[in-house]
């Protein structure tokens, strides 16, 4: 969505060292209100001067300093604005923003530190502006004397309190129009876009360079930014005695498909925290007037964000100026980067990088930079400043690494789940825009006053397992690290890893938060919503309501003091329960406090982008498959597997697959889940009938369809027509579909039938639904079906009424119920700082623990049954706990291993561990007679009171001959599939077909 605009005041001030900034403006230019731009040189060898018309006489004058008379002279050229704004579109250019002494006096530089992006929009937005203009300013400031003092802020900048503005008159400019760098980077983008735009011969752009043709265009667009805008005059501050610093913590849920931020600042004189809260924002940095402030996917894609022409910026003599501290792009941006990726070398993105947190080994095939225009061949190496010194080829931090080890990156082979690190500087890099932005800072309290983090708050599935929670943390604590670096606030060569490393930082570093899970804090939630809204404060009325008269309750319970919620959350990529009890304290009236104490949770890798793929295999690949046999294919299963299977396979044709399952099964696939949301199943009649390319947000790229169609039409028969996968049609009786739901072939339903025994057992007052695919009117069918609870106890949040408290609700109400685990989590963190007036809540008191209690060997159909049951009572909270030194089992190959929660072995398990034998010669005796003998033993981090990880103890063959344990390796691999031996998931690898 276009960024909202933001009625500047005529005076504003900028952060020091706040990274980036950005100011829209949006305009619909007066197109030669008084005629074409007239232009002379002011001497044989230029620059171009911009004339002033004298509207009494209509005669042109020469610019000239105040109180001097102006000389008036014949124009030698004349220029449009409206081909100023054909040639210079689209494109950064450097900007004149200068010191100044009031009125207009300027006093030289600094040169290099704003720039200027104009961009004409496909139609005009709702007040009828046709452009947006966005300008950015680097906002690092240098000691006074520094090399860069005349082309960026210095310190006696702050402290003397000198203002900036846009310098657009031709005798304001001084050399500005005559510097090397400055004039290259004009006459560059004149040359491109005079071929691209124009179509002018080389000789035409001959004339027009020794003309200065170019400079008159980039004066046309000075005269209109500085007469038809109100750019303010600018003010760099810093941290006061009289106004510190105020502190914001930062709330993120990283979901498998979407992702969810929420900054809340704290103001020592305001107690009600829910006022002083927002959403996070991301900036597309490709399209900078394109903000998008609702959730976003979690994909990413590598991009190197430039802000013009780096070798000039570099030419004028600053080496770090615009460097944007991440090398990748999330949400909307990295989902168009995807789809119109062109490159099939390597890889440029991923679904989700919390899918391979476990996965630290290098990725042989390469990173590249997602490349959408030009030629796709030349995908350059996913490697650029700032992080070219800061990360190895691993994509570990360099300094995690032991000195002597460092080695910056070469080859860009980073482990996907490095790539987490790299998608949480993104994230940081964009909040931390935010948050000190001037636009946002005008619509709070203290607006002159910088903004600083201080705590990170990431909220947690149910289902992750400690190992990889603690990978999770490290992760986040690294990308604090590389963002420190990169933005100049902590030496680059220092180590970042002790408190003693961290307080060297010029700003204080965030702490990191890891306390809540998601399905926790939908329920927190709909306790503060009833309790305060619905109830008026009185949280005692609230319990008394919606307490079960029929629960049996323990012998300390007192009736209406206690409320059990149970809360399912469906997200992309895990399903999460939580069931917790609250307990009111003995206070009078509405000064009650509320105790919570988790009772159990549980978390499974089937969710929604799971039921994504039922979509696929169950409606979109049996309409191609009946496509291709109406074309006379003799073999469609065949095509198929080579087409859209081969379970996983990273071949030569991994990437077109992949594109293919990107740009066409999946939006089909969404297409008819969109269809279905908002199903009547008393309409027995509705159905979805389209073809395949009616269905496509946008037009798959060229060479997928050529892929496609190509492989199809040379196992055509030679005389039938050609077939154009477009065409295909797709008929879905939605009724039949709703149907699916109940008779479990939709793979998530098992799962939430499982969960459902747990609701009813535990005999719950109130059973929550989160998460977007619960609006599904099939899984609200199944829970009404299996009734876990009483229909009238069954409360789904979408769509649930919150009033304008709610940070992302639409007209009073929850638009999407995912984004409750990141509001619930601020509810948590307001509520231990006493920052929710009339709601006291000991958020504190939700401690999560490991759900690892029994461990083995899982079988093909993800079962941990009891013969393979290898260890169980497993306990890692407990410091003192460690695995049965007797407990031996036995190893005849590679093997996947996983663990469940319950004694019981229909409970479904969860992968954790994949066990591989490296050693050649072991592998060939364990394909003989010979049996290996394995025992593990917890592992503990340094600095950890409790076990963290598994690691293999002992290993011994059946003649009693000890093996080395440098033959075999035991490798976290948290995949649903990993059993089956798959390393990627299903959107990554394109690989949705099964015969």
């Amino acid at each position: 969505m276009l960024a909202t605009i933001t009625d500047y005041k005529q005076k504003i001030t900028l952060i020091q060292d706040s990274g980036l900034q950005f100011l829209d403006f949006a305009l619909k230019p007066a197109i030669d209100a008084q005629g074409p731009g007239k232009f002379v040189r002011k001497t044989a060898n230029g620059p171009l001067l911009r004339l002033i018309l004298n509207e009494e006489n209509g005669k042109y004058l020469l610019p000239a300093p105040l109180g001097s008379v102006p000389e008036v002279v014949r124009p030698e050229s004349s220029f449009s604005l409206g081909q100023s704004l054909l040639l210079l579109s689209n494109v950064w250019l450097p900007l004149p923003f200068m010191r100044f002494n009031p009125p207009r006096t300027f006093i030289g530089g600094p040169d290099n530190w704003a720039r200027v992006k104009v961009v004409p929009l496909p139609r005009p937005d709702q007040d009828g502006n046709t452009h947006r203009i966005c300008i950015v300013f680097d906002t690092k400031v240098y000691p006074d004397g520094d090399e860069n003092e005349l082309l960026a802020p210095t310190e006696s900048d702050i402290t003397a309190g000198l203002k900036f503005t846009l310098a657009y008159h031709s005798e304001e400019l001084g050399e500005f129009l005559d510097l090397t760098w400055v004039d290259g980077w004009l006459r560059e983008v004149f040359t491109h876009h005079a071929t691209k735009r124009e179509q002018r011969s080389e000789a035409d752009q001959r004339t027009a360079l020794s003309g200065f043709e170019y400079q008159a265009h980039y004066l046309n667009l000075l005269d209109m930014l500085g007469k038809q805008l109100r750019i303010p005059e600018i003010t760099l501050v810093a941290g006061t005695r009289q106004e510190p610093d105020i502190a914001v913590d930062l709330i993120l849920d990283v979901g498998n498909s979407h992702t969810c931020g929420i900054l809340v600042e704290d103001h020592p004189e305001a107690h009600n925290g829910l006022s002083q809260s927002y959403e996070l924002q991301l900036r597309d940095l490709e399209q900078p007037h394109q903000i998008y402030n609702e959730m976003f996917e979690s994909r990413i894609e590598f991009a190197h964000a430039q802000f013009g022409k780096p070798n000039f910026s570099l030419e004028s003599g600053r080496e770090d100026a615009f460097l944007w501290p991440s090398i990748v792009r999330v949400g909307r941006e990295a989902s168009r980067m995807a789809l119109a990726r062109l490159g099939t070398e390597g890889a440029s993105g991923l679904s989700s990088p919390r899918r391979y947190l476990w996965d630290e080994e290098s990725y042989t095939p390469g990173w590249r930079f997602s490349k959408t225009v030009g030629n796709a061949a030349l995908e350059p190496h996913a490697i650029a400043a700032p992080f070219t010194h800061l990360i190895n080829d691993e994509g570990q931090p360099l300094f995690t690494v032991p000195f002597d080890d460092r080695l910056p990156v070469f080859s860009a082979q980073y482990s996907r789940s490095s790539l987490m690190t790299l998608m949480l500087c993104e994230l940081l890099a964009q909040s931390l825009s935010q948050m000190n932005s001037a636009a946002q800072r005008a619509k709070m309290t203290n607006d002159s006053a910088p903004r600083r983090l201080r705590n990170i708050i990431l909220t947690l599935p149910s289902a992750m397992p400690k190992p990889e929670r603690e990978i999770f943390r490290r992760r986040m604590q690294e990308a604090i690290g590389l963002v420190w670096k990169a933005m100049g606030w902590h030496p680059a060569d220092d180590g970042f890893n002790t408190e003693q490393e961290k307080a060297a930082s010029r700003f204080p570093v965030p702490d990191v938060q890891m306390e809540w899970d998601e399905a926790t804090c939908g329920q927190m939630v709909y306790l503060y919503n009833e309790s305060q809204v619905n109830f008026g404060g009185n949280t005692k009325a609230f319990f008394a309501s919606q307490a079960r008269p029929d629960r049996v309750r323990d012998a300390a319970e007192q009736p209406g003091k206690t409320l059990r919620v149970a809360s399912i959350d469906i997200g992309g990529g895990t399903t999460d329960l939580a069931v917790t009890q609250y307990t009111l304290d003995d206070s009078i009236g509405s000064n009650v406090k509320i105790s919570p104490l988790l009772m159990f949770r549980e978390g499974f890798k089937v969710a929604g982008d799971d039921i994504l793929l039922d979509m696929i295999q169950l409606y979109v690949l049996p309409a191609l498959h009946t496509s291709l046999k109406k074309a006379g294919i003799a073999t469609p299963d065949s095509l198929m597997d080579k087409l859209f299977g081969n379970a996983g396979r990273m071949d030569g044709q991994s990437t077109l697959r992949q594109q293919s399952t990107l740009q066409i099964l999946m939006p089909i696939g969404r297409a008819i889940l969109e269809a279905y949301e908002g199903f009547d199943p008393l309409d027995m009649s509705a159905e979805l009938e389209a073809s395949f390319g009616e269905l496509l947000p946008q037009r798959p790229t060229g060479k997928v369809l050529d892929y496609l169609n190509g492989e199809i039409q040379r196992e055509q028969p030679a005389d039938t027509a050609a077939f154009d996968i477009l065409h295909t049609p797709l008929i879905v009786r939605l009724s039949k579909l709703h149907g699916e739901f109940l008779s479990n072939r939709i793979s998530i339903t098992q799962n939430l039938r499982s969960l459902c025994e747990v609701v009813a057992l535990y005999d719950c007052d109130v059973l929550l639904l989160t998460g977007r695919p619960s609006r599904f009117p099939g899984i609200q069918a199944l829970f009404r079906y299996l009734q876990p609870l009483p229909i009238s106890r069954i409360v789904s949040l979408d769509g649930y009424h919150t009033s304008d408290w709610y940070p992302f609700n639409k007209f009073g109400r929850i638009e999407n119920p995912k984004s409750t685990a990141a509001v619930g989590a601020m509810l948590c963190l307001l509520a231990l700082d006493l920052r929710l007036p009339g709601f006291y809540f000991k958020a504190g008191d939700f401690e999560p623990y490991s759900t690892i209690r029994y461990f083995g060997m899982i079988d093909a159909n993800q079962q941990l049954t009891q013969d393979n049951l290898y260890y169980s009572d497993i306990d890692l909270d407990a410091a003192d706990f460690e695995l049965d030194k007797r407990g031996y089992f036995s190893v005849r190959g590679g093997i996947g291993l996983g663990f469940r929660q319950l004694d019981n072995e229909r409970w479904p398990a969860t992968p954790l561990y994949t066990l591989t034998i490296i050693d050649q010669a072991l592998a060939r005796k364990l394909a003989g007679d010979s049996v290996l003998h394995l025992r593990l033993a917890v592992a503990r981090e340094a600095g950890q009171p409790t076990p963290e990880r598994f690691d293999i103890a002992d290993a011994t063959l059946q003649d009693g001959s000890k093996v080395p344990l440098h033959y075999l390796r035991l490798r976290l691999n948290t995949l649903a599939d990993s059993a089956s031996g798959a390393t990627h998931y299903w959107i990554d690898s394109g690989s949705v077909f099964s015969k």
